[in-house]
C-alpha cells in the first residue's frame, strides 16, 4: 500500500520517480467518506507518468544553491508484468558523460524492490543496497529512497494521519487583477517507522478531485524541514491528469526540475525490456 516512490514521483516523478495508474476520475468521493488510508491508496494508484504502461521523455535540470544549471535528458518506461508487479527503467541520454546510464526498479510482492544501476564506463550492472537509500539519485535532489516502493507486507511500518483539509495556491483580487482560487486538498501526514529511513515524516497535499499529490514536504529524522516537492503543472494525457512539471527544492537552496516532454501510453513493452541485459543495450 505505502509506496513512497509513488508519492514522490506521482509527479514525474521518481520518481518519481517512476509508477502505475488508474483513471484520474476514478474514486472521487466526498471528503467525509475518505479515511487517511483511503486517500493515500487512491493517490498511490496514480503513476509517475500517469498511465498503466508506456514511455516518456523527461528533461531534468539540476540547480545549485547559487543558481548554476546542469540539464539532463532521460527516457523512462514502465509496465506491470504478468505477476502484477511494476517494472520501470530510466535511461539518461544527455549530456554525453551520462549517456547510456540506466536505473532499473523491479517491484516484489513481499520484499523491497530490486534496484540496479548501469554505468557504461564501468560496463557493469550494480545492485543498489538498501543502505544507500539516502544517497542522491544521480546528483539530483531526489534519493534512491524516493524511488523505492514498500510492499504490502511492510504497510504496518508506516503511520498515516489525516490532518485538516487545506487550500494550495490562489490569491485575492488586487489592483484590477481577478481573484485566483486555490486548489482544495487533503492533507496527510506519513510517518515511516522503518529503521534507517532517510525521512522522519512526510506531509502530502493531495488534490481532492484528481487525487494527485500537488505538494509533499519532507522532514529529516529530527522532524526538521528537508525538502519540498511541488507539482507546477498538470496536463491531460490520454484522459489522465498527468504532472508534467515538477520541482524538488531542498532547504539548502538546491533544486531539481523535471519536465515531461513526450508521452506514449500505448508503447509496446514486454518484461524482457526490464532486465539487467536490457540496461546494457
Amino acid at each position: 500500500m505505502m509506496r513512497l516512490r509513488a508519492f514522490v514521483l506521482a509527479a514525474a516523478t521518481a520518481t518519481t520517480a517512476f509508477a502505475v495508474a488508474a483513471p484520474a476520475s476514478a474514486g472521487v468521493v466526498k471528503a467525509k467518506e475518505l479515511s487517511a488510508e483511503e486517500i493515500v491508496e487512491k493517490a498511490l494508484s496514480k503513476g509517475a507518468v500517469g498511465f498503466k504502461q508506456g514511455t516518456a521523455s523527461i528533461q531534468m535540470t539540476l540547480y545549485t544553491a547559487k543558481g548554476d544549471a546542469k540539464p539532463r535528458s532521460l527516457e523512462i518506461k514502465a509496465m506491470r508484468g504478468g505477476d502484477g508487479m511494476l517494472r520501470s527503467m530510466v535511461r539518461f541520454t544527455k549530456p554525453a558523460d551520462v549517456n547510456g546510464t540506466s536505473f532499473l526498479v523491479v517491484e516484489k510482492k513481499d520484499a523491497l524492490p530490486d534496484q540496479y544501476v548501469y554505468v557504461p564506463k564501468a560496463k557493469v550492472v550494480r545492485r543498489i543496497a538498501a543502505g544507500n537509500a539516502s544517497s542522491s539519485f544521480f546528483g539530483s535532489d531526489f534519493t534512491y529512497a524516493d524511488l523505492m516502493p514498500l510492499p504490502m507486507s511492510e504497510k504496518d511500518k508506516v503511520a498515516i494521519e489525516r490532518l485538516p483539509d487545506g487550500v494550495l495556491g490562489g490569491q485575492p483580487a488586487s489592483e484590477g487583477k481577478p481573484e485566483v482560487l486555490g486548489q482544495p486538498v487533503y492533507v496527510i501526514a506519513v510517518t515511516p517507522k522503518i529503521e534507517g529511513s532517510p525521512y522522519g515524516k512526510l506531509i502530502a497535499h493531495v488534490h481532492k478531485d484528481l487525487l494527485v499529490p500537488l505538494k509533499i514536504e519532507f522532514f529529516d529524522a529530527a522532524k526538521q524541514p528537508l525538502k519540498t516537492l511541488r507539482v507546477k503543472k498538470l496536463q491531460k494525457v490520454n484522459g489522465e491528469q498527468v504532472p508534467v512539471e515538477v520541482e524538488m527544492k531542498a532547504e539548502n537552496g538546491s533544486r531539481t526540475e523535471l519536465v515531461l516532454e513526450k508521452v506514449d501510453p500505448t508503447a509496446a513493452l514486454k518484461e524482457a525490456d526490464f532486465t539487467e541485459e536490457a540496461m546494457q543495450r
